[in-house]
């Protein structure tokens, strides 16, 4: 019988999809849904310029004023937008200069020279006081953020842009001065750890999760957190996302972790998180602290009375009026990390054996002093200093192991607003592939080796906590 050339095709077709449904050869097994797993970190631009600039207001904005107190980020915003006299300009050479120069090399707050000569001296930050009708903050601007002079032009392209942002730029642009080649290593130590992580994951896991890298400050070539966890949901399909940040403490309030969980809310994605754990106290990473502790020990007489300051970033611990800062879990993650470190180094042969007097103390290099800790709960670094060289130690080490991969917090806070040396003051050497900075001074009498915060046992660390979530999903 003849058939139509149609039913014929029609008849191939239901045959070869009656193979495919029955026979169990074709038949795909399930595939499992593989878990998103998300690297945070802070991304600081290695240089300033104008992208930076972008970067560091979205993280301003974004992040420290909304994320640390939501109150705050909000009349902040409201406050900022009604602050604009125009184009504020610094000395590229000498930005943190007090006296008006004659003919200055002047750029604006994204880094671009400025050639116009319509400008005037602002000797003193009258935008300061915009801050201080901040509540629960502006008490405090003076201990805690940095204040310079600069000139102001009625036009330009800051003339849009309310001062405020400006001036932090400019402030930032101030702080990368300071280093010796005005480059930032935050992000080349952030993204060594990512990468001693993420090897050891893949090996691990396989094919069984995607891993993605996402950035606080986003910049050409380190994404946007929130983007690259929303594309892991939307795109990639994933039901499970651990959030990873690659810091040593957990910033509660603060945490980039609840700032992306909460985008993802906004944005309507069903998506189980979960939040790997502090590298702070791991094993590895106490082990790391012991290490360095060691390597500085092994140079000081036995019979030497040794203090070590192991120092954190800092949280304030006081009633901010609005929020209560001593509730902040940032400090039982800080004391957590500080026993974890403790215990790993009087484990030591070299401090089990040690003749003279040894201890070690807790401080915070930032916010720890005046109205941020009225009740002196915390050691500043310069408290601990000034209790140390009181109780007769004649060697300090400082390991700034809560912040050491941050630039600004060990280059200039530590070395110049604790210990009061001016920068540049480090001696720099080249060590695991990365470069690194020793300080060695005098305190009141007593030597002072402020060491790299580098921690050898970082990515091992990370992993171990970044594993643990991951079991916990499987």
């Amino acid at each position: 019988m003849k058939r139509s050339k149609n039913k014929l095709v029609g008849l191939l077709f239901v045959a070869i999809l009656s193979f495919a449904l029955l026979s169990p050869f074709v038949v795909a097994a399930p595939q499992d849904d593989k878990i998103g797993v998300l690297l945070i970190g802070t991304g600081m631009p290695e240089e300033y310029d104008a992208d930076a600039y972008v970067g560091l207001k979205y993280f301003f904005n974004n992040y420290l004023l909304k994320m640390m107190m939501p109150f705050m980020g909000i009349l902040a915003e409201k406050v900022f937008s009604t602050v604009d006299e125009g184009t504020l300009l610094v000395d590229r050479d000498d930005p943190s200069c007090s006296v008006e120069k004659e003919n200055p090399n002047l750029i604006d707050a994204w880094g671009r020279p400025y050639a116009g000569k319509d400008y005037k001296w602002v000797s003193e930050p009258s935008i300061i006081s915009t801050f201080r009708v901040i509540p629960g903050f502006g008490g405090q601007i003076d201990d805690i953020m940095p204040q310079f002079s600069y000139y102001l032009a009625p036009d330009g392209p800051g003339k849009s842009e309310s001062d405020i942002w400006e001036y932090m730029g400019l402030m930032m642009y101030n702080i990368y001065h300071g280093y010796d080649d005005h480059k930032d290593t935050t992000t080349e130590r952030e993204l060594k750890i990512m990468d001693e992580a993420e090897a050891k994951l893949k090996e691990s896991y396989g094919d069984k999760i995607i891993v993605k890298r996402g950035f606080m400050m986003p910049y050409p070539g380190l994404p946007d957190a929130r983007i690259v966890a929303e594309k892991l949901v939307r795109e990639e399909g994933v039901k499970d996302l651990v959030l990873a940040e690659s810091y040593v403490c957990y910033f509660g309030s603060s945490s980039p972790a609840r700032w992306i969980s909460e985008y993802l809310e906004e944005e309507g994605l069903d998506v189980n998180i979960v939040e790997s754990g502090q590298i702070g106290g791991t094993e590895p990473y106490n082990k790391g602290v012991a290490k360095k502790v060691e390597e500085e020990l092994k140079n000081i007489p036995n019979d030497k009375n040794v203090v070590v300051i192991l120092n954190h970033h800092g949280m304030p611990y006081a009633n901010m009026l609005f929020y209560d800062s001593r509730k902040e879990p940032y400090h039982h993650s800080a004391e957590v990390t500080f026993e974890g470190a403790k215990k790993a180094i009087y484990d030591l042969d070299i401090v089990e054996n040690w003749k003279g007097k040894f201890d070690i103390l807790k401080a915070y290099n930032e916010m720890a002093e005046g109205m941020m800790d009225p009740d002196n709960e915390i050691l500043s670094v310069a408290e601990a200093a000034d209790k140390a060289v009181g109780e007769g130690y004649e060697y300090c080490i400082n390991v700034p192991y809560g912040v050491g991969n941050i630039a600004y917090e060990t280059l200039i806070g530590l070395r110049e607003y604790s210990w009061g040396v001016s920068p540049p003051a480090w001696e720099i050497y080249y060590e695991d592939g990365l470069k690194k900075f020793r300080t060695t001074t005098k305190y009141d009498g007593m030597n002072v080796i402020i060491t790299d915060g580098w921690i050898d046992g970082y990515g091992e660390g990370y992993y171990e906590q970044i594993s643990k979530a991951i079991d916990d999903i499987l």
